[in-house]
């Protein structure tokens, strides 16, 4: 993998941990403004499946692209290893 290609992809990882973890952040936020608003109102609060999906997909993006980023840092081959 040239160097160039490398740093690319190692930015797009970055991109996707921060991004996860942003989402995570805000599908967090809005459950718990949900949740306040329904106990100040004496009301059962819903969940929109937005929040719900934002909650568990954040967290799974940041770890698929930490895991990608890891790997990419410890690989070491260049192409004159592939010959």
């Amino acid at each position: 993998m040239t160097s160039g290609l490398r740093r690319g992809v190692l930015a797009l990882c970055w991109l996707t941990i921060v991004g996860g973890a942003l989402l995570f952040a805000a599908g967090a936020y809005t459950g718990y403004i949900e949740g306040v608003a329904a106990d100040e109102g004496g009301t059962v609060g819903r969940l929109m499946p937005a929040e719900v999906a934002a909650f568990v997909l954040g967290p799974v993006l940041a770890i698929a692209g930490g895991t990608v980023a890891v790997v990419l840092r410890d690989s070491r081959a260049t192409a004159a290893d592939a010959t």
